[in-house]
């Protein structure tokens, strides 16, 4: 790998400016074609085999129309007032014609229609009214300027002095928080962090560049795989946030490796290069890692969740392309400017031309001084950090976490204050009716319908309403607890296993339990029930990559197990702020919200592929030192010595950049920002600065085991591959 990353470092610095123009080109063309093709996502959930996949193919196959389900336009009086007053009903009215004359409506449900299924869409006091209604497009076709132009339909309820808010799937279409704010604040701090770190503007520039770059090309490139893949509204926040991130450290890795070689002697063209095939490896390994983490996310089986690693793999794809090729034709331009336009008081002299740092090296000492009661507390803190963790529920997004000038959330509210938490996590029954006999099926369904209103946490069920062709029917059944709540997922449960199968029980009738409630109730379902086999999948993968990288069972082995106590750490700490409610408002909640079924699985993901980033550089080191010296304790000492302050840097840089998007209104996003960042701090801070330490100074020569017969058989490879040019260097020497 590392002829060939020279290579490529070299062709860069050649031909520097034809590099930069082909990526301001390849960004301006991804973002071009992205705009026209449009930027739309979908939260469509396809769960096959599951309850709420059935209900939605029974519906799609024999009642078409019906198969979306209905959305909410729910309209509020002010206070001391009531929806019914004569001052709102021509504004109520107009607002229903404007619904039922657009030919994206299919059906319009109006509260004011005097018949007894209209009373049951206004309140018991009156503050409240529903108009409910059916649109042609799915979840996966919506689009944003259509869920916008639907919700702008409500215009007149809303200048008659009503509070409206579209809930269902158009609210959520159309309530997707910026992340502008987010990015910015990452951005600035990555800024001061680098300041600090190299002490040059022009070396702080050139990462934020690269990674600006690299992230800019890789969301449009989102954008379009969504016209391929449905990827979810949520897929390009967190692709922003993991390929900022990423692409920032790798550019990172590379300004420091190029400034070392330049403290060597070496010409600045001939330094980009190196460091393009030396650092550029530990960058391709790092990056490859995490990508091929976000890859098994399909190990699921889920659309949604490959979606969403697809769509980060892409984004950390062109992070970590426009490091390795970017980042060496700016350095060559750069030339011996790169340490020209220095901070004041900030000293640049020892920062990279020396390979060591004496404060990191003394720390070292000590640590391993004190192994065995550094590796008692280490694992003390780290399991009193992962304990909370007994307590995780996965359970679904709920609206009520939403910002409170977002349609999904002022429909949220608004249906809460009228209807009851239930009305925001209504089931819809789909039903088979495998019967011509009229009279029998309308009785069966009334003896459905009169048990599933008898069933415990129940608190509402509509009359069926039965389709034109006589062949299925729907039942819309509101619970007495809200979405997120437990209760909810054991109702769906009970209403399966026995509500259901007795009423239905001789029969023509055949009864789905559907809506997107109970599909995120079997999403969290098939999660769990998977999750241990994709962590299983992705540490293996881990496990097999860093043994082929370092030709050793036992770094590997230790490596692995740091990971996964990393990611349990992160996974007690996300529950403890979320589900239990420790310091909840300190990042915008008001209470305290059950962690969304996918959030651990993709937070496992990128945390195993960015613990392993770090591991790379540092492991790196570590292994040259060792075959330097065959000095355990030295080869760790002199290791996390010589990468201390870069690593540090590039760790403080990623979690800067998610803690700001704890700020983003979308309660998954808080929850993914605050999980991996703690699980940052902790990898760069108790992990690598004193458990990885500890344990390796523990098992001295043991750490380094590898056995012939499997040192034969794996392919072998040099992730930084100094010794190559030790190597042709000598040669050279020797040259005549």
């Amino acid at each position: 790998m590392t002829p060939l990353l020279y290579k490529l470092g070299s062709f860069s610095t050649r031909h520097r400016f034809l590099v930069v123009a082909v990526w301001i080109l390849i960004a301006g063309g991804l973002f071009v074609a992205s705009s026209v093709a449009g930027r739309d996502t979908s939260n469509n959930l396809t769960l096959d085999g599951t309850g709420s996949q059935s209900a939605t193919d029974l519906l799609e196959n024999r009642w078409p129309s019906a198969a979306n389900g209905a959305n909410p336009v729910v309209l509020g009086a002010p206070k001391g007032e009531k929806v019914t007053d004569a001052k709102y009903q021509a504004a109520i009215q107009e607002t229903v014609g404007r619904y039922e004359k657009d030919p994206a409506v299919q059906a319009v449900s109006s509260p004011l229609a005097g018949t007894p299924q209209s009373a049951r869409l206004i309140s018991k006091d009156q503050t409240v009214a529903v108009i409910s209604i059916s649109i042609k497009d799915s979840p996966s076709e919506l689009t944003v300027a259509e869920g916008n132009r639907l919700v702008d339909l409500a215009s007149p309820a809303r200048q008659a002095g009503l509070e409206a808010g579209v809930g269902g799937y158009i609210g959520n279409a159309v309530s997707v928080p910026s992340v502008d704010l987010s990015v910015i604040i990452g951005i600035v701090a990555s800024i001061v962090i680098l300041l600090f770190t190299f002490g040059t503007l022009i070396a702080m520039g050139m990462p934020m560049i690269t990674a600006l770059i690299g992230l800019f090309s890789g969301i449009s490139a989102v954008y379009l795989l969504g016209q391929v893949v449905q990827v979810p509204t949520i897929g390009p926040t967190l692709a922003t946030m993991i390929a900022l991130g990423v692409g920032i450290d790798y550019a990172l890795f590379l300004v420091s490796r190029h400034r070392q070689q330049l403290g060597l002697g070496l010409e600045p063209a001939e330094a980009a290069a190196r460091a393009t095939a030396t650092a550029g490896g530990a960058v391709v390994f790092a990056g490859s890692t995490v990508i091929l983490a976000l890859l098994c996310l399909a190990v699921v089986d889920v659309p949604i969740l490959s979606a969403m690693g697809y769509s980060s793999a892409l984004a950390v794809l062109l992070a970590m392309l426009s490091a390795l090729t970017l980042m060496p034709a700016l350095l060559a331009i750069a030339g011996r400017s790169v340490d020209r336009l220095r901070v004041p008081f900030l000293s640049i002299e020892k920062q990279e031309k020396t390979t060591g740092d004496g404060g990191w090296a003394r720390w070292t000492e000590g640590v391993i001084r004190h192994r065995i009661p550094a590796v008692i507390l280490s694992v003390l803190v780290l399991g009193a950090l992962a304990y909370p963790a007994n307590q995780l529920y996965l359970g679904q997004q709920d609206n009520g976490s939403f910002p409170t000038n977002t349609q999904a959330r002022v429909s949220y509210d608004l249906l809460d204050r009228g209807f009851g938490p239930g009305a925001n996590a209504n089931f819809l029954i789909a039903v088979a009716i495998n019967s011509s006999n009229q009279g029998a099926v309308q009785q069966q369904l009334e003896n459905l319908d009169d048990s599933l209103s008898k069933a415990s946490g129940v608190a509402s069920v509509s009359p069926p309403s039965i389709s034109p062709s006589g062949t299925a029917a729907t039942i819309s059944l509101t619970p007495t607890t809200g979405p997120s709540s437990e209760a909810t997922s054991t109702l769906v449960g009970n209403l399966r296993e026995t509500t259901i199968p007795k009423a239905v029980k001789g029969t023509s009738l055949k009864a789905y339990v559907g809506g997107t409630t109970a599909s995120y109730v079997d999403l969290a379902s098939l999660i769990s029930e998977r999750l241990l086999l994709t962590i299983g999948v992705v540490a293996l993968l881990g496990f097999v990559l860093m043994t082929m990288a370092f030709r050793t069972l036992g770094i590997a082995l230790i490596s692995s197990l740091m990971n996964l106590f990393t990611v349990a750490a992160a996974f007690g700490i996300t529950t403890a702020v979320f589900e239990v409610g420790r310091g909840i408002s300190l990042i915008g909640l008001d209470e305290s919200i059950p962690v969304v079924s996918y959030v651990p699985l993709m937070m496992f993901a990128v945390l195993f592929g960015l613990s392993m980033d770090y591991n790379v550089f540092l492991m790196s080191s570590v292994r040259e030192k060792w075959l330097a010296s065959k000095n355990p304790n030295r080869a760790i000492i002199d290791g996390l010595a010589s990468t201390g302050r870069i690593v540090s840097a590039a760790a403080i840089i990623m979690t800067a950049v998610f803690l700001a998007f704890v700020l983003n209104g979308n309660p998954i996003v808080k929850q993914f920002g605050v999980g991996t960042a703690v699980a940052i701090i902790i990898y760069a801070t108790l992990v690598r600065c004193v458990l990885l330490p500890a344990t390796m100074s523990l098992f001295g020569r043991a750490c380094w085991y590898m056995p012939r017969w499997l040192d034969r058989i794996i392919p072998s490879f040099s992730i930084e591959g100094d010794s190559y040019f030790e190597g042709r260097d000598s040669e050279q020497r020797r040259a005549p």
